[in-house]
Parts: structure tokens; C-alpha cells; sequence
């Protein structure tokens, strides 16, 4: 880990991660961000996705 960065909660896998993305309060670690970018709609775990994404539509909605 480099100094400075700290361990964070994926929103998706509900791991510590120290590198990943952030969207509003959202963090999602690299890996996930990875497979949600590559998952195709009938891949089993694309609706585990968006019900995990859930809560970032609904902070989008309320800065709108």
C-alpha cells in the first residue's frame, strides 16, 4: 500500500481495497469495477450488479 492510501470498502463486494474508483460516496474497488465493465446482461451476477449499484442511482437522483 502506498503511504497516504488507506483501505476502503468496496460497495460492491463489501471488501477493504486500496485501489478503486470513486462516483459520489460510491467506492468500487478495481476488481469489481473491472467485472461490472466486462459482465454481459445475461451473465448471472449482472443483476447482483445493479441491485449492488442501486444506491448510486438513488445519490444521483437526489444531486439532480
Amino acid at each position: 500500500m502506498n503511504e497516504g492510501q488507506k483501505k476502503e470498502k468496496c460497495s460492491v463486494c463489501e471488501q477493504k481495497q486500496e485501489n478503486g474508483i470513486h462516483i459520489c460516496d460510491i467506492y468500487i474497488c478495481e476488481s469489481c469495477e473491472r467485472e461490472i465493465v466486462n459482465s454481459d446482461v445475461t451473465d448471472e451476477f449482472y443483476r447482483y450488479y445493479l441491485q449492488k449499484l442501486r444506491k448510486l442511482k438513488h445519490m444521483l437522483l437526489n444531486i439532480s
